[in-house]
């Protein structure tokens, strides 16, 4: 990756504590990241290493105990939750492991309902929503509602939603721990496409096949990122201990 990209993401110590009980929990400890403009990373860790915490922090649906994170220039560490809402509007797409669809809604409606809170009429709604399905070969299947559709056709509904807002950054949870292997890959697939159309994608999974179709990794451990591996340069990333652990 080209050192003089634009940095669209940016973590900077980041720590996140909270109480759960008497006690006070850590999920995350010191946390550095930068992620370039038109990126695919992902980042990769088992079941409770904290990435979910970190997609949270990222995605703007949680803030830091401490430490700074900086979208597109912005600072959100001060921002009130109405800005922070309307950073998640504007600004990210996100896909779910379990795509989150509402099961009463047919996927062209699924897609439009993000656009009510952009103010845009009916029609742009309606717009929008044809052309991500499409884009996604669902235009045969935008009258169906999920219970009608296959599980990949359903991620690829919540692609089409996640895309239907124009967003700078697409944050994908585990988009294929629902799928079976063959469906998964062609989920993967699309990814691999919106990376090429100059998308920004930041992809949280436990599985390593899946994080190698990424064009950068990052693993989390126990809160800390302990190895990095930039494109097709690999870097060594600093514990906060002041360790070095090798790269992947």
């Amino acid at each position: 990756m080209n050192e003089e990209q634009h940095i669209g993401i940016e973590l900077k110590d980041i720590v996140k504590s909270y109480r759960m009980g008497g006690e006070m929990v850590t999920t995350l400890r010191g946390i550095s990241l930068h992620v370039y403009s038109g990126e695919f990373l992902a980042i990769v860790g088992p079941s409770g290493s904290g990435k979910s915490t970190l997609m949270n922090i990222i995605g703007c649906l949680d803030t830091p105990s401490s430490g700074s994170y900086t979208i597109d220039g912005q600072d959100t560490s001060r921002l009130s939750d109405n800005r922070l809402a309307e950073i998640r509007n504007h600004k990210i797409g996100f896909i779910f492991q379990s795509f989150h669809l509402l099961t009463q809604l047919t996927a062209l409606e699924n897609v439009e309902l993000p656009l009510v809170y952009r103010g845009l009429s009916s029609r742009q709604r309606r717009e929008r929503a044809v052309t991500a399905l499409t884009r996604m070969g669902l235009q045969d299947r935008m009258h169906h509602k999920p219970k009608e559709l296959s599980g990949g056709q359903q991620q690829r509904v919540a692609i089409a939603r996640a895309l239907a807002g124009n967003p700078t950054i697409l944050l994908a949870d585990e988009p294929t721990g629902a799928l079976d292997t063959k469906t998964g890959r062609e989920v993967l697939h699309i990814f691999d496409e919106l990376h090429k159309a100059g998308h920004t994608i930041v992809l949280i999974t436990h599985d390593p096949e899946v994080a190698e179709r990424a064009e950068s990794v990052v693993r989390i451990t126990d809160g800390v990122l302990t190895e990095e591996r930039r494109g097709r340069h690999a870097l060594q990333s600093r514990r906060p201990d002041g360790l070095e652990e090798h790269s992947l």
